[in-house]
């Protein structure tokens, strides 16, 4: 009898192994051999790709070009290397040592990259919290406190709806409340400083005074976002991926909140605007690789920090089946994933709906995906029925209650 695995990670991996008996010391050597991965490298000249082809051979691994390169006929090329993380990593050491700047940094980017997705934390510091989500998830209940968001517009801005809409957040099982006071849906507009704050702030104090729960605010602005860390919130969510205000970094320096840094392409207003990609998932991590660096050079600390590839936020829609597809192209930073999908239209579009109260069912069926992609934080309207989803999927991938 045999059973056909694929193992997805290397915590599952050294399960796997530690089940067989294996001594402890051997399983360190063995668990990155089973774990296996495709790293594709954009634009290698043809004798850079002839050497990483050379190179991955001789450790019984293999890199595919163009068919031209050994000719030179190609003159540039894409190459997809692939094999076990074990070998990748000499694959990685041997480039180091290689006369090519280009090759030097490819070897710096796939240890980083190897590094990131197998030995990453994966830990939130958030104030005096830490959130351990290697193994584990968040649920984020929206309280939207606008007139005008696409699906729940209007019916928290006041103080009593919003302080309601926690207590039900948090009986469902949220984990934090993500407090919104500007719509960011396609094709909205700014909303100046002064009214995001008046609708902000008194609904920030209300759940404050009330219950002892973790509040994150969704905001670009530093005032904003100063004005609310003063009151105890304990994570600012920044759409703009610090593109929108360069003061924000600043107030984020000077605090010890948990940081949400998304992807966009473009404002609100004009994001959906024929939004295009020639490597979506490349574009998406040098643009991650721009804010962590810009983090760390303020002295932040790269585990107060979440990533969020932003799903529906200057993409089209089999763009965000691609990004939910491929989470794990962005574990590469060790850093967790938040993934908001809750009643989006690219749901509505494949399942042909069009009221976004009705996408609850596609809004569970893509968040389960992405939790077995690699996503820990889940942004949603919808609390008791993703608890309950999220848990089973969880239950069934370890194989344990």
């Amino acid at each position: 009898m045999i059973e056909l695995l694929k193992i997805n990670d290397i915590g599952e991996a050294k399960r796997l192994i530690k089940g067989i008996g294996v001594d402890s010391v051997a399983i360190g050597l063995m668990d990155k051999k089973a774990v296996c991965y495709a790293v594709r490298v954009f634009g290698c000249r043809f004798y850079h790709a002839n050497i990483l082809k050379q190179e991955a051979l001789s450790l019984g691994i293999d890199v595919a070009v163009e068919k031209g390169v050994v000719t030179a006929q190609t003159q540039i090329t894409d190459c997809l290397i692939m094999g076990d993380a074990k070998r990748l990593i000499k694959l990685a050491d041997k480039l180091s040592i290689q006369d090519f700047a280009f090759l030097k940094k490819l070897s710096f980017r796939l240890k980083k990259a190897l590094e990131g997705v197998l030995e990453g934390s994966f830990v939130w510091r958030v104030k005096d919290r830490v959130f351990d989500l290697k193994d584990d998830y968040l649920i984020m209940g929206i309280l939207n406190v606008t007139p005008d968001s696409f699906s729940d517009g209007g019916e928290f801005n006041s103080i009593d709806a919003a302080l309601k809409r926690t207590e039900q957040l948090i009986e469902e099982g949220a984990d934090i409340i993500d407090v919104g006071g500007e719509s960011t849906r396609p094709g909205s507009e700014f909303v100046p400083l002064d009214e995001e704050l008046k609708r902000v702030v008194p609904v920030v104090e209300a759940i404050k005074r009330r219950f002892d729960v973790v509040v994150s605010v969704d905001t670009y602005k530093s005032r904003v976002a100063e004005e609310v860390l003063d009151r105890g919130v304990e994570i600012i969510n920044d759409i703009s991926g610090l593109g929108f205000d360069d003061r924000l970094v600043d107030v984020l320096s000077n605090s010890d909140c948990g940081i949400v840094d998304m992807h966009i392409k473009g404002t609100p207003k004009d994001m959906q605007k024929d939004p295009t990609y020639e490597h979506l998932l490349g574009e998406i991590n040098d643009r991650f690789e721009g804010i962590l660096n810009r983090l760390k050079e303020a002295g932040i600390d790269e585990e107060r920090v979440v990533l969020d590839p932003g799903v529906g936020f200057g993409k089209r829609f089999e763009d965000n089946l691609t990004i939910l597809n491929h989470l794990e192209a962005f574990r590469v930073w060790g850093r967790p994933i938040l993934i908001g999908t809750s009643r989006k239209s690219f749901i509505g579009a494949v399942l042909g709906v069009g009221n976004p109260k009705d996408r609850l069912f596609g809004t569970v069926a893509s968040n389960v995906v992405a939790l077995l992609r690699g996503a820990s934080i889940f942004r949603v309207h919808d609390v008791k029925a993703h608890r309950e989803a999220l848990r089973l999927a969880k239950a069934i991938v370890d194989e344990t209650f």
